[in-house]
């Protein structure tokens, strides 16, 4: 388990130190309360959702392919996917920015898990329109970041 946190903080990670055994050993009651629903609804509900992460996912490998198909990684079994940037966008933090200010589409950048010149992006929690008109946004940005850069 990674915690990221500010050091300038004096005693943070004395308490969270107190609370980290318990993150990696017990799920949160809300994911509790899923796990329990999931299993009174039976396994139609899950595959139906299944169904959907799936559909998102392709929805998303779509606004991903300015970037080279290569550049994608992940996906299996997660709701999110890692793309790599150009090579010339080690800063993914501005990539994001520029991203979220230009196209009105918002991705965590690679630096906040330690993966400089990439970007994580995320696909569960959507309904298949609301991910349509991300991956819309997504695709015109990176097409524009491929081959005119960040103006």
């Amino acid at each position: 388990m990674q915690i990221a946190y500010p050091l300038e903080v004096i005693g943070l990670s004395a308490q969270l130190l107190k609370v980290q055994d318990n993150i990696p050993i017990c799920a949160s009651i809300i994911s509790q309360r899923l796990a329990l629903h999931s299993l009174e609804l039976g396994p139609e509900w899950v595959a139906d959702h299944v169904k959907d992460l799936v559909k998102n996912r392709e929805i998303v490998l779509e606004g991903l392919s300015p970037l080279g198909k290569d550049a994608v990684k992940g996906g299996e079994g997660a709701i999110y996917l890692w793309a790599k940037l150009p090579d010339q966008y080690r800063d993914d933090f501005e990539v994001v920015r520029w991203l979220a200010q230009k196209h009105g589409v918002i991705l965590i950048p690679g630096c906040s898990s330690g993966c400089p010149g990439y970007v994580r992006i995320s696909f569960g929690g959507l309904i298949e329109d609301q991910c349509r008109v991300a991956s819309q946004r997504l695709k015109r940005g990176l097409e524009e970041l491929v081959n005119e850069g960040m103006s």
